[in-house]
């Protein structure tokens, strides 16, 4: 397992413009999570996630922004993916978005909180036994 690393300036950054699209986004008492995702190319997608009445139908906001950034360009890679929520707090990824993020970004840092801040994690030591790793290489 790797140290957790300070983040960088254009992390930081990153998570801020986060904490500025939840900010304008958020609607009554639905649950509402920003992810901003940066890529290898130097691209920075914001998304938001999208809260149903039925939990199954619901989708996080971590695939969606990935799901922009390979919309744009297939051949980028994820290097930085952090999730707000409604609060503008650093919220650690699901279980099934950590998966998601292997097959986009496993050599991607990702936010975990750590007080008021953040630290970015490589994204292999959030699942070290993954089922499957960047199948995308092959």
């Amino acid at each position: 397992m790797t140290l957790p690393m300070r983040p960088d300036p254009v992390q930081v950054e990153a998570v801020e413009a986060a904490r500025d699209f939840i900010a304008t986004r958020k609607r009554g008492d639905w649950h509402a999570v920003a992810s901003v995702v940066l890529t290898e190319k130097g691209e920075r997608y914001l998304a938001i996630n999208l809260d149903s009445t039925l939990p199954r139908a619901s989708v996080c906001a971590e695939p969606i922004a990935i799901g922009m950034a390979m919309a744009a360009d297939p051949e980028d890679r994820v290097t930085f993916c952090a999730a707000v929520n409604r609060h503008g707090k650093v919220i650690p990824p699901c279980g099934a978005c950590r998966e998601l993020m292997l097959d986009y970004g496993a050599d991607a840092a990702v936010a975990i909180p750590e007080g008021e801040s953040f630290v970015a994690v490589p994204m292999r030591d959030l699942v070290p036994s993954a089922y499957k790793q960047d199948r995308r290489k092959s």
